[in-house]
């Protein structure tokens, strides 16, 4: 979305409200530290997640396939998006070109759609898990299927952008903008298909599962020290899960309330700080694919001994350790001499 309005055949509203605007650079520095920060964890903290399911066997199960599948959305949100996002936002110019122009749109589409489909896929697994535990459980190939469905479906979805979006000049300026006569009601589609519908359908189906598990009761004592395992351990994974849902409704709530109001009432974009709202609106909802990996080594040991194991590998993290055992089996042997002369002394 750019800033500025064009003359057109509706009657709308002029360019008058194309701000000039030019924000300190100690802000544009600090700008530019969030969203290289949101790209270095995005692209980082998702490869850790995508290596310690797949390299290791015990960690491929169906739940952690669709983990992959969300970690993957994240890496291309911070590769194809954030930096491009974030300095035709700040500059209010497009110097990429046509091709790259068409590209991050469409991709920024289909990661947000991939990314929240993937979660309804987890929800709807754990509730088919929780609630029908005796139905037929989603196998491997079921769930590379689901995955592809997820990908062509947001492809479909995000495709409109890839065919409408191009580069125009308007006074000598360069945007980079979706220009077509349904790009209202296309807009209003995607919001409530990424947004408020899967949303709806998370919170029912946690709403659900919480009830069940919480709610549940098992006779006996050795029913109930293994019921109890099994339970804690699906709490602890649904509540995962819920977080990660919590964290991306309240990322992207307020780029979609600011795409509501300025739909709204187009005149808000005459503000003269919008600008800075704007580029504050678009980190925040960008911000999202960094998240899910501290969720994850905050919330599941599995996930949390894996990161340990590969921030252990890192070669500054492993030159240190090996100087500390160095110098503890130095201690150790000047130790044991000492230890030695003592006796010889002593007898």
């Amino acid at each position: 979305m750019n800033i500025s309005y064009s003359n057109d055949s509706s009657g709308g509203y002029s360019d008058v409200c194309v701000e000039y605007y030019r924000e300190p650079v100690w802000l544009q520095v600090l700008f530019g530290i969030i969203f290289g920060l949101i790209t270095v964890f995005g692209i980082g903290g998702n490869a850790i997640v995508c290596y310690i399911v797949l390299g290791h066997r015990r960690m491929r199960t169906v739940t952690n396939y669709f983990v992959v599948n969300l970690a993957v959305s994240d890496q291309l949100m911070a590769v194809m998006c954030v930096n491009f996002t974030f300095y035709s936002t700040l500059y209010m110019t497009w110097p990429f070109g046509p091709v790259m122009c068409k590209a991050v749109s469409f991709f920024q589409s289909v990661s947000v759609s991939v990314s929240i489909f993937t979660l309804v896929a987890i929800s709807m697994e754990r509730y088919m898990a929780i609630i029908h535990p005796l139905r037929p459980r989603l196998g491997s190939t079921g769930t590379l299927l689901v995955i592809g469905f997820i990908w062509i479906s947001s492809g479909a979805l995000g495709l409109p952008t890839a065919i409408y979006t191009s580069v125009y000049v308007e006074n000598g300026i360069t945007y980079c903008s979706e220009e077509w006569d349904q790009r209202g009601n296309y807009s209003f589609a995607t919001m409530v298909l990424q947004y408020f519908l899967p949303l709806a359908v998370l919170a029912m189906a946690y709403s659900r599962i919480g009830i069940r598990i919480w709610a549940r009761k098992t006779p006996g004592e050795m029913e109930a020290n293994r019921d109890r395992r099994m339970t804690e351990s699906k709490i602890r994974l649904v509540k995962m899960f819920a977080v990660v849902v919590f964290l991306f409704a309240i990322c992207y709530l307020p780029i979609h309330t600011f795409n509501i109001v300025q739909d709204v009432y187009q005149y808000v974009l005459c503000y003269q700080y919008i600008r800075i709202i704007y580029v504050t609106v678009v980190a925040v909802a960008m911000s999202n694919c960094m998240y899910n990996p501290f969720i994850y080594c905050w919330m599941n040991s599995k996930f949390r001994d894996g990161f340990k194991n590969v921030v252990r590998c890192l070669p500054g993290v492993r030159r240190y350790r090996d100087r500390q055992q160095a110098n503890q089996s130095g201690s150790f042997r000047g130790l044991k001499r000492t230890s030695t002369l003592n006796t010889h002394m002593q007898s």
